[in-house]
C-alpha cells in the first residue's frame, strides 16, 4: 500500500458532532484479509487524542466489546490497521464506507472494498483515534473531534488484525401524531430534537392521517407540534426499534409551556472570563419520573466575555457542566430562567494502567475500560467507556474531573475485572492495574411458540455485571442466531445472568436466572418467542416483581406505578417506595445490575424486600412474588 497524500483541507469540526456513537458502532467479530482504498491524509486542528469527557451527561448506548488481535510482522515499519464494516443486521459486509483515523492533527481517510474490509499502513508510528466511520444507508459514528472512544496504538513490527466496526442500517419508521383525543393530527409538525451522533435539522409534516415517515437512530428524541395543541414527545426506545413505528400524543392546549433559557458566564480559577468553553446543560430532577427522558438540553460556546445562553429549554432543573482544553467545571445545578450562573474551570487528573489475562499475565491487546464517577452509596456517573488497542495492554483516561472512581476493564472472551476504587485529583496521576478472567458461556437456540420453527436473525444480547460500585454504562455481549436459530456468548462474568431476546414480528423476552460459572458452557438452553397477531404491538417478557427501578441515594425507588399483573402491583408497592434490601442483601453491597438480577428469578418463586414506603420512614419487609409479565 502506497504512503497515504497530506492533502490540507479545512476545518470542518460541524461535521463531526455527537459524543454517544457507542450506540451507533458495535464491534463483533474478526474479519479475513482486508483489501481498501488507500487512505488520504489532510490537516485537522487537535492536540490529542483523548476519552470522551461528556460536558454535561449524555444519555449512554450500551458498550458492545471490540474484538482484535495483534500480530508481530516485520515488515510493518510503522505498524497496521485492518478489519471490515458490517451491519449489525446479520453481519453484512459494507462497502464503500468512509473511515476516518485523526493522528496528531491530521485526518488519514480511507473506504472499505467490495467485501467491506479495510486497511490502514500508517505513515510513521503513534496514538491513532478512530474519528469518523459512515456509509450510504447507515447511521454514522461520529464522535466530536478529537473525543473519539477508540484508540489504536502504532508500533513498528506489530499489526493490529481483525477489527470490526458495526453501522446501524438507517431504518425507515413510521410515525403517527395523534390528537390528546386519539384521533389523527393532520398538518402537526414533527422534528427531532435529539439523534446521537446526528444532526438534528430533520422535519416533518403529517398526511391526513396524522402519519409520517423517518429516519433516525435509536434512543432518538422526536417532538411533534400543532397550532390547536401542545407539543408531544417520544423517544425511539426497544418498543419502537421491534415494531419500527412510533406513536406521539399531543397534550390539551392547556399544557403548552413557553421554552425558558439559562445565562451565565465561564471563568477560571483566578476569575477571568474564558472565551470557547462548551457549556451544557442537562434535565436533573430529584425525583425520577417516567418523562424524565423526554426533556433536551442545549449547549452553547461562551464569547469573548465568558458569558453563555441557553436556550429552547423546558422549565425545570438543570445541571450545568463547562470544559475548555483539559479545563472542565464542576456539575452546578440551577433553575431555568437563571441569568448569573457562573461556571469556575479546574484542573482535572487522569487514570491509567495495564490491562492482563489472569490466566497467563500477558497484556490483553483488545479491551474496554469504563471510569464512573460517585455520585454518592449507589449513584454512579460514566465519565468514559473506552476501547484500545496496543499489545502493551496499557490504557490512559485523560480530563477526569477531582472525585472517586470505579475503574472496570472488559474485553471480548473475557468476563469483566473486579472493580477498582480510586481518588483523582487536580493535576495527577493514579495508575490502577485491571485483570480479565475468562469467564463462562453460553448457547440455545431460539424457537417460534407454539411451532418449535427456529427464527434466524435473532438478536440474544447479555448484560454484563460489573459488579458493586462500577458505573451504569450496560456491558454489552451479543450475538444473531444462524439459520438454525441458534447463538452463543462467550465471556460472561461469574454469577446469575439475564439475556435480551429480540426479533422482528414477534414479543421479546428477558430471560433471567442463568447461572453462569467460570470456565463452564450453559446450555444449550431453548428460548421461545411469542409471534405478533396482526396489529398488535410488541411487548417485552419478563419474570420479575413487574416495577421500573431508578437509583437514589442508598435505594432503588419505583418510578411509576407498578405494571398491572405483576407481584410488586399485587404486593401494594407504588410510586416513590424504596428497596434498600433484597433477601437480605444491601442494594449498596450488590451495585444496580446485581440487585435487578437479584430481584428477577424463577416464575412463582419469592423475593424478600426491605422497602421504606415513600421513600421515608422505618424500612419494613414486603415478600414478593416474582410472576411472568409482558410490558
Amino acid at each position: 500500500m502506497s504512503s497515504p497524500s497530506r492533502a490540507k483541507r479545512p476545518v470542518v469540526l460541524v461535521l463531526l458532532v455527537g459524543l454517544v456513537a457507542l450506540l451507533l458502532v458495535q464491534f463483533q467479530r474478526s474479519a479475513s484479509t482486508p483489501e481498501g482504498t488507500p487512505p488520504q491524509a489532510s490537516s485537522h486542528p487537535s492536540s490529542r487524542p483523548r476519552a470522551p469527557r461528556l460536558v454535561a451527561p449524555e444519555r449512554r448506548g450500551p458498550l458492545r466489546l471490540p474484538p482484535g488481535e495483534i500480530t508481530t510482522d516485520a515488515a510493518k515499519t510503522a505498524g497496521s490497521f485492518s478489519g471490515r464494516v458490517v451491519s449489525s443486521q446479520g453481519v453484512i459486509p459494507i462497502a464503500g464506507a468512509t473511515l476516518t483515523f485523526e493522528h496528531q492533527g491530521d485526518a488519514l481517510t480511507l473506504r472499505s472494498g467490495a467485501d467491506g474490509t479495510f486497511s490502514l499502513e500508517p505513515p510513521e508510528p503513534g496514538v491513532y483515534a478512530l474519528a469518523l466511520v459512515s456509509a450510504e444507508g447507515f447511521h454514522p459514528f461520529a464522535p466530536a473531534w478529537g473525543e473519539s472512544p477508540i484508540t489504536l496504538v502504532a508500533r513498528p513490527g506489530e499489526a493490529v488484525r481483525g477489527l470490526t466496526i458495526t453501522l446501524d442500517p438507517a431504518i425507515t419508521y413510521a410515525g403517527v401524531v395523534l390528537t390528546p383525543a386519539g384521533e389523527p393530527a393532520k398538518g402537526a409538525d414533527v422534528r427531532i430534537l435529539d439523534a446521537p451522533g446526528e444532526a438534528r435539522e430533520q422535519r416533518f409534516v403529517t398526511d391526513d392521517q396524522g402519519a409520517f415517515s423517518f429516519t433516525a437512530p435509536e434512543d432518538a428524541l422526536l417532538e411533534a407540534s400543532h397550532p390547536d395543541h401542545a407539543p408531544g414527545r417520544a423517544r425511539l426506545e426497544l418498543r419502537a426499534q421491534t415494531s419500527r413505528r412510533l406513536v406521539l400524543r399531543l397534550r390539551p392546549r392547556t399544557e403548552a409551556q413557553a421554552p425558558e433559557t439559562i445565562g451565565g458566564r465561564v471563568v477560571d480559577a483566578a476569575g477571568t472570563p474564558v472565551v470557547g468553553a462548551t457549556v451544557s446543560a442537562r434535565w436533573h430532577q430529584a425525583t425520577v419520573t417516567p418523562d424524565g427522558a423526554l426533556h433536551p438540553g442545549d449547549t452553547a460556546i461562551t464569547d469573548e466575555q465568558g458569558t453563555f445562553l441557553l436556550d429552547g429549554l423546558d422549565p425545570g432543573q438543570y445541571q450545568l457542566t463547562a470544559r475548555e482544553g483539559d479545563r472542565m467545571a464542576q456539575p452546578t445545578q440551577v433553575a431555568s430562567g437563571t441569568r448569573d450562573a457562573t461556571l469556575r474551570l479546574g484542573g482535572t487528573g487522569r487514570i491509567r494502567g495495564v490491562v492482563r489475562a489472569r490466566d497467563t499475565g500477558k497484556p490483553v491487546t483488545a479491551f474496554s475500560v469504563v471510569a464512573a464517577r460517585h455520585l454518592g452509596p449507589l449513584a454512579r456517573s460514566t465519565a468514559a467507556a473506552d476501547s484500545f488497542f496496543d499489545a502493551s495492554g496499557a490504557y490512559e483516561i485523560l480530563d477526569l474531573l477531582p472525585g472517586t472512581y470505579a475503574v472496570t476493564a472488559t474485553a471480548a472472551g473475557h468476563a469483566a475485572s473486579a472493580t477498582a476504587t480510586v481518588d483523582v485529583t487536580a493535576g495527577n496521576e493514579v495508575s490502577v492495574d485491571l485483570t480479565l478472567g475468562r469467564g463462562g458461556s453460553l448457547h440455545g437456540v431460539v424457537v417460534e411458540e407454539g411451532n418449535d420453527k427456529p427464527i434466524e436473525g435473532v438478536r440474544v444480547s447479555a448484560e454484563e455485571n460489573l459488579g458493586p460500585g462500577a458505573g451504569p454504562v450496560p456491558i454489552i455481549s451479543d450475538a444473531i442466531t444462524d439459520a438454525s436459530g441458534r447463538f452463543s456468548l462467550q465471556g460472561l462474568s461469574e454469577g446469575p445472568r439475564s439475556i435480551v431476546v429480540v426479533a422482528s414480528k414477534h414479543h421479546g423476552r428477558i430471560v433471567s436466572g442463568l447461572q453462569i460459572a467460570e470456565g463452564r458452557n450453559l446450555g444449550p438452553i431453548t428460548i421461545a418467542l411469542t409471534a405478533l397477531q396482526e396489529g398488535e404491538e410488541p411487548r417485552v417478557e419478563l419474570t420479575g416483581i413487574g416495577a421500573v427501578l431508578a437509583v437514589k441515594d442508598d435505594a432503588l425507588v419505583i418510578v411509576g406505578e407498578a405494571l398491572p399483573g405483576g407481584g410488586a402491583a399485587a404486593a401494594g408497592l407504588g410510586p416513590g417506595d424504596a428497596i434498600v434490601t433484597i433477601d437480605g442483601v444491601g442494594v449498596v453491597d450488590l451495585g444496580f445490575t446485581g440487585s435487578i438480577e437479584r430481584i428477577r428469578g424463577p416464575e412463582g418463586s419469592v423475593t424478600v424486600l426491605t422497602v421504606r414506603r415513600g421513600g421515608a420512614g422505618t424500612p419494613v419487609e414486603m415478600a414478593v412474588r416474582r410472576l411472568r409479565i409482558r410490558s
